[in-house]
């Protein structure tokens, strides 16, 4: 534990020359929280596809929460509209909107 210390004591003394780096990644590991957590769901699909589709959900979910959508009624009008489609192309709404 002592070897430890000493060896991580360069890292430590980083904090006292650059005065405005946080002491903690509290706000990143936040950040990343939901795409942890679809990760481990992931692990418990029961086939390839299953996978698959909760990639697909997750992906048009951070989709809309990146483009400051409501995610239900942007969720509510993509499932609206592969209704109407003849070959439903779930790739064409996961680009960014603009």
């Amino acid at each position: 534990m002592v070897k430890y210390s000493f060896d991580q004591r360069s890292r430590l003394e980083e904090i006292f020359r650059i005065g405005g780096m946080p002491l903690s990644n509290n706000k990143v590991e936040q950040c990343i929280r939901p795409t942890t957590l679809g990760r481990k769901n992931s692990l418990f699909s029961k086939s390839y596809e299953g996978a698959q589709a909760n990639a697909v959900y997750y992906t048009l979910v951070q989709t809309a929460k990146l483009n400051n959508l409501d995610t239900y009624k942007y969720l509510k009008y993509v499932f609206e509209q592969l209704e109407l489609r003849k070959n439903p192309d779930v790739d064409a709404y996961l680009l960014l909107l603009e």
